[in-house]
């Protein structure tokens, strides 16, 4: 009789071997399977900002920027005012009080009582000298009453671009903010229909600034509290002054340090 061929049978170390192998093959699967699974939202993140606009991008990095810059200085981690480190002011009466209140440096506000955006292009040369990086306009009140530019459509805004322009030849890299006109109260207007222009001039300075790439500084958010104003309804009071100059610094800082 033929006898059958025993089976081999593996011993306890084989049997050892083989089950440490299909544990490491488990493991390595595992693992791999893991880490797939761990870069999934990675990669799909990547894949999301791919296909961004660039400007989507960098608009979504300003207003991050902005919201930070503006809890920073509500705060008080940041002085607003600082934001006036390097520029020249150029205004009217009004503007004047950022001089005689103390709120900003006399040597660089050009301001006086009568001044009208006619009176930009006095300080030519000087701005020749000094070459400030920030130039900062604040008018309206003489200008309405005078009706400047008021025998043409958008005429205010062409002979106040006309004048930026003028200066600007004498320091071309500098950069340009326009302020809103704060309107006169009720009582003022009553005594000067004139000064009904407020709405009609700023949105004249608005469209200017879009066109031109500068600064619109919207002092609308300020309001028109009858006790921010004087007895004249026309000039403003010390405290008003200086919230007013904050706001102007707070658009500057935005601006300037919030795209960077």
């Amino acid at each position: 009789m033929t006898r059958k061929p025993k089976k081999k049978q593996l011993s306890r170390k084989g049997i050892a071997w083989v089950c440490a192998v299909a544990l490491l093959f488990v493991f390595a699967a595992g693992w791999h399977f893991t880490r797939v699974q761990a870069t999934k939202p990675g990669r799909q993140y990547i894949h999301e900002q791919a296909q961004l606009d660039p400007q989507e991008i960098s608009a979504t990095l300003r207003d991050k920027k902005g919201k930070e810059l503006s809890e920073m200085m509500e705060s008080g981690k940041i002085d607003v005012l600082s934001a006036f480190d390097d520029y020249a002011l150029f205004g009217d009466s009004r503007a004047y009080g950022f001089e005689s209140y103390g709120v900003l440096d006399p040597n660089k506000v050009y301001a006086d009582a009568g001044h009208t955006i006619r009176n930009i292009t006095d300080q030519k040369d000087t701005i020749a000298q000094t070459k400030p990086s920030k130039l900062v306009f604040s008018y309206g009140v003489n200008d309405m009453g005078l009706d400047i530019g008021g025998n043409e459509k958008d005429g205010y805004r062409k002979i106040y671009e006309a004048q930026i322009d003028a200066l600007l030849e004498n320091d071309p890299d500098a950069q340009v903010f326009v302020c809103s006109i704060i309107d006169v109260t009720p009582q003022a207007k009553e005594r000067s229909p004139r000064w009904d222009k407020a709405a009609d001039f700023n949105a004249q300075i608005r469209q200017m600034c879009e066109d031109r790439g500068w600064t619109y500084v919207d002092n609308d958010g300020l309001g028109t509290d009858l006790s921010h104003y004087q007895e004249d309804g026309v000039h403003f009071t010390s405290d008003f002054t200086w919230e007013w100059a904050r706001n102007i610094a707070k658009t500057i800082w935005e601006t300037v340090y919030g795209n960077k």
